[in-house]
């Protein structure tokens, strides 16, 4: 009896596990198998038509604010010499009245520059997401058409197959669906 006890008991746990193994079986079946392309986002980024256009974009600006902040700063220059010059002409009251002045003079145009580089830099990132987001859709019709259903950054390989690459069929893409962006900027 004990013997025919525990062979029910191991039939029981047999077909348990069966039926629990019946399920990933049929889960294991479905995954299909990787077909792999291998993408070099950075190479892209850094030969894309449409990223040079707001890099030349980025550095024209930069250039125009550094130079509007010299001529402030210039000015403020000639307006300290000018009043070092009259110090002893002014009233120690006048005098500290226009020291003040120039010294908010100076604090406005130093938020005034903090300003800028943030613009500036809030334009770039906007800029270059536009970039990303044609870059993803490109990577995703280039992977459909070649029947790929994973792909890997080049940079996060040790090796693969040189047939796997598909970095420049999708910077030729990139560049001939967007080779300009362009780079907004708040004005005032």
């Amino acid at each position: 009896m004990d013997w025919c006890l525990r062979s029910c008991r191991a039939a029981a746990w047999m077909a348990a596990l069966l039926l629990l193994a019946t399920p990933s079986l049929s889960i294991a079946q479905s995954i299909p198998q990787p077909v792999v392309m291998v993408i070099d986002t950075a190479k892209i980024m850094a030969e894309a038509r449409a990223m040079n256009s707001i890099r030349d974009q980025i550095d024209q600006i930069r250039s125009s604010y550094q130079a509007e902040i010299k001529r402030e700063e210039d000015e403020l220059r000639r307006a300290d010499q000018e009043m070092a010059q009259q110090r002893q002409v002014l009233s120690p009251e006048a005098f500290n009245q226009r020291r003040q002045e120039l010294q908010q003079r100076a604090s406005a145009l130093q938020v005034k520059a903090r300003t800028r580089r943030t613009q500036l830099d809030q334009a770039l990132r906007d800029a270059v997401q536009v970039v990303r987001n044609r870059l993803l859709k490109i990577v995703e019709t280039v992977a459909q058409r070649h029947g790929a259903n994973v792909v890997v950054q080049k940079s996060d390989l040790v090796y693969a197959d040189d047939r796997m690459e598909f970095t420049d069929e999708v910077l030729a893409q990139l560049n001939a669906e967007l080779s300009t962006v362009t780079v907004e900027t708040p004005r005032g």
